[in-house]
């Protein structure tokens, strides 16, 4: 729904607005939403002050709901800018929070730093090798974090918040908790993007650079990298070895959740899904993984 700009509203409007919520025609509350999600903090605190003691708190809920969502929009618009850098888990949990504005990112944060924070010292002083191998380790068998292979397809194997809480994901998501713990402790560490899978690279790293989170954290060379390409049905080829910056890891994320809410028929999350992309990427409309 596209809504003409106007002044904000003053405190008097937000509140009638916040009453309006009641009104049993759809069509009317889809509106005061949409005036009340470009109002932004404001409407947040209106709408959470009458929230203890209206007769509708499951509107107000929904009403913020759509807000929250609008505010993770925009953080994408802002990621986005900030192409090639900026922190993985920064596009990943902004993706999530589209999906469900409701989710504690600051948790997620935390539990990374603790991980870090608790690092074996290998992963900070060692050869590129050794610190690689620490890494591995230490994410797979001290945290137990490994491939989704049962559940695959569960939309919840894409959103980062779900994935460090249950210690599984797509090979793309786990690689985000990787890289967010890498980057903690000083550690260089790439994203690459091979055909219909994502393994990590650590730039110093000579015999086994390659890092599959999927797959028990196991260490590859170039050949195995190339083997796991063919297993579904692609060739390697050299772009396919470049490092994917963080906004196209959150958008191949949003490409993921696409699929997955498709094959569940769930056109609302798709749609925010698609949101989410378009953020990232305006203008591309043909949606692959």
């Amino acid at each position: 729904m596209i809504v003409s700009q106007s002044p904000p509203p003053n405190h008097r409007a937000l509140q009638a607005m916040v009453d309006m919520l009641a009104d049993d025609d759809p069509s009317i509350r889809a509106r005061v939403i949409a005036h009340l999600t470009q109002a932004g903090e404001r409407a947040v605190v209106a709408l959470e002050s009458a929230a203890c003691t209206a007769a509708h708190p499951d509107r107000i809920a929904e009403a913020l709901t759509a807000i929250h969502r609008e505010e993770a929009l925009g953080g994408l618009d802002g990621f986005r800018s900030m192409e090639p850098n900026g922190p993985a888990e920064t596009g990943a949990l902004l993706v999530a929070r589209v999906i469900d504005p409701g989710i504690d990112t600051d948790d997620v944060l935390r539990f990374l730093d603790k991980l870090a924070d608790a690092a074996p010292e290998p992963m900070r002083n060692a050869d590129p090798q050794q610190a690689l191998q620490a890494l591995a380790e230490y994410m797979h068998a001290a945290w137990r974090f490994d491939g989704a292979r049962a559940d695959y397809p569960n939309p919840a194997n894409s959103l980062l918040d779900q994935v460090v809480k249950r210690r599984t994901g797509l090979p793309i998501t786990l690689s985000v908790a990787y890289l967010a713990v890498a980057d903690r402790v000083g550690m260089p560490l790439e994203g690459v993007g091979l055909p219909a899978h994502f393994v990590l690279r650590h730039p110093g790293a000579r015999d086994r650079p390659y890092l599959d989170p999927f797959n028990r954290a196991r260490l590859l060379n170039q050949a195995e990298c190339e083997e796991i390409v063919h297993t579904h049905g692609f060739t390697l080829r050299p772009e396919h070895l470049a490092t994917v910056s963080p906004q196209e890891i959150a958008a191949r994320i949003c490409r993921n959740l696409i699929l997955a809410y498709r094959r569940q028929q769930d056109s609302q999350r798709e749609e925010f899904a698609r949101e989410a992309h378009r953020r990232l990427r305006p203008g591309q409309d043909l949606l692959t993984v």
